[in-house]
């Protein structure tokens, strides 16, 4: 007989045939209410007589008891012993903080190399370091990093970011990633929310072995164990620079001189185009104008027509890299933010110098072509403003623009050396953006002159031939590495322009020596269509020639990580 249930009674099941009622088997009921119960229900009723929260070691035990005080912060902690590679917590931190497809906050890395005659391989699992001297914040332009008071987290304010990419080259780890369908950069947080609640971050709760912890930890330790040049780990950039928090430790013995497993992958870096067009042309504009102070000063009456066309090659060469610069931008609405990291970033500082120099030249071509201005106004606007300027108001003028433009191009320089690669060291960078000053401003110089003149002056043609020579020098003398025996930054470099960026070389080179070629032959027939030519194909070398700058470098990473132009 079967069982059946009194509905209006919650007592014991009773005979079917005492009560008349429908026939209702014990298991199918008990089935049909399961289905009703809410997930939070079902577990409730399984774990009731618990007397701790369940999987408590998996996100309790792996976090600190306490929160760090004065003096300390929150750190990562990897067992190098235990890091399997498995990638648990590189997929847990993508789908936590839900990462698009390419994108990741966490990776996975090998370093080898001989130990004691024997060969060592090691997998490593690294993410942001939180440093206690974070180059992120430091460089950032708009203010977007912050670095937690209470926890010492770095942290990207997705809301203030312009995705100028700046903190990607300042960060020697590679951490902060650009999503190009956000327009920003984005980077780990330590996955501070869960802290916050007392819960591991994903990928410490995530990893199968337990190989990454959260540690609380002395700044000062972190800024004592930075000295003298160490690092984390072996191939890792030396920790002096920004102070990285994270701590590997491993019971095996490793050694300085083990490497990145790709380390000799020859991977071209990102070509960063706008940033090409705007460096090379706000150069070639500040030569113009130097130039033309100089000539003043030289050759007064001979400059005396030339100051208008120099002028205006110069303010549309400006304007234009100005403008180019801008399509860098992830997030170009933003921009006008720049200027709060004027204190610490030297990209603040260019964008400022520039910002200034403009407005400045814009003055001097209006200051110069001021009697072309005044016979072309209506009559009614002659009535309001002056026949005749001051006569000492152009050269002021002229100066000021200067000034400013050399300034911009010295701020140009110091955003690449200030990010410690090897590729763009001060004598490296100073002596390219310098030399590209140099030919653009005598090369614009000797086409202003045909034009006007019909004839090329000698202070035109040495300074052709004085930027020739230091292009020159500086270029070839980053290529010699490539023959050196004992591998480093400044070999790679050299090798990834001979390999993967040859043909981008080449055309280089094709280009300076056609157009020196193309302006001797102007200059010496008096041909203005070949000084045309010739100066278009200097600027076409020259932006070959910044674009190596950008892909010729060593991008800086941690041990291991595959090489991705960004």
């Amino acid at each position: 007989m079967s069982l059946v249930l009194d509905p209006k009674q919650t007592g014991e099941p009773v005979s079917g045939d005492s009560y008349g009622l429908e026939q209702v088997n014990l298991i199918d009921h008990l089935l049909e209410e399961q289905k009703s119960l809410s997930a939070v229900e079902r577990f409730s009723q399984k774990h009731e007589a618990a007397r701790e929260p369940l999987l408590k070691s998996h996100y309790r035990d792996l976090i600190p008891i306490r929160k760090p005080s004065t003096g300390e912060q929150y750190a990562f902690e990897v067992d190098l012993d235990k890091c399997t590679g498995c990638k648990a917590c590189v997929v847990a931190c993508h789908s936590l903080n839900g990462l698009h497809e390419n994108e990741s906050w966490r990776d996975i890395g090998t370093i080898r190399g001989a130990v004691d005659g024997k060969v060592e391989q090691q997998t490593v699992t690294s993410a942001c370091h939180h440093c206690a001297d974070p180059a992120c914040l430091n460089g950032c332009p708009v203010g977007a990093y912050e670095k937690e008071k209470d926890t010492g987290v770095v942290r990207h304010l997705d809301d203030q970011c312009i995705g100028c990419q700046y903190c990607s080259l300042k960060c020697p780890y590679d951490v902060p990633k650009y999503d190009a369908s956000l327009g920003i950069v984005r980077k780990c947080d330590m996955c501070h929310e869960r802290l916050a609640d007392g819960e591991a971050p994903a990928c410490v709760q995530s990893c199968p072995s337990g190989a990454i912890k959260i540690k609380v930890v002395e700044t000062a330790a972190i800024n004592e164990a930075a000295k003298g040049g160490r690092s984390i780990l072996p191939g890792a950039f030396r920790s002096d620079y920004t102070k990285p928090s994270t701590t590997f430790r491993s019971e095996r013995k490793f050694s300085e001189a083990m490497r990145a497993g790709d380390e000799r992958d020859l991977v071209p870096a990102h070509a960063h185009t706008p940033l090409v067009w705007m460096l090379m042309l706000t150069q070639v504009a500040v030569g113009l104008l130097c130039v033309d102070v100089l000539g003043s000063a030289v050759m007064p009456s001979h400059f005396g027509a030339l100051h208008l066309p120099l002028a205006l090659i110069a303010l549309v060469s400006g304007i234009i890299g100005l403008v180019a610069s801008f399509l860098h931008l992830g997030s170009p609405a933003g921009a006008w933010r720049i200027f709060l990291g004027l204190k610490t970033s030297w990209l603040s500082r260019e964008v400022v110098a520039f910002g200034a120099w403009a407005p400045a030249l814009m003055g001097y071509v209006m200051a110069v072509a001021w009697p072309h201005i005044y016979s072309a106004s209506p009559g009614f606007v002659r009535a309001w403003i002056p026949e005749v300027l001051p006569a000492w108001l152009p050269m002021v003028s002229l100066v000021t623009a200067v000034v400013l433009g050399v300034i911009g191009v010295l701020c140009s320089v110091m955003v690449y050396v200030d990010t410690q690669r090897a590729f763009w060291a001060m004598g490296k960078t100073l002596g390219r953006f310098a030399g590209t000053t140099v030919l653009g401003g005598f090369a614009g110089l000797l086409l202003v002159e045909l034009v006007m003149t019909g004839s090329a002056s000698g202070f035109a043609i040495a300074g052709v031939l004085a930027g020739v020579l230091v292009k020159s020098v500086m270029e070839i003398s980053q290529l010699l590495p490539a023959r050196a025996g004992e591998w480093s930054f400044a070999k790679k470099s050299a090798l990834l322009q001979l390999r993967p960026l040859r043909k981008v070389l080449t055309l280089r080179w094709v280009m300076l020596v056609f157009s020196v070629l193309a302006l001797v032959v102007g200059v010496t027939m008096s041909l203005l269509a070949w000084v045309v030519v010739g100066f278009t194909a200097m600027l076409v070398g020259e932006w070959l020639e910044r674009r190596l700058f950008f892909q010729a470098v060593v991008t800086l990473k941690m041990p291991g990580e595959h090489s991705r132009p960004h």
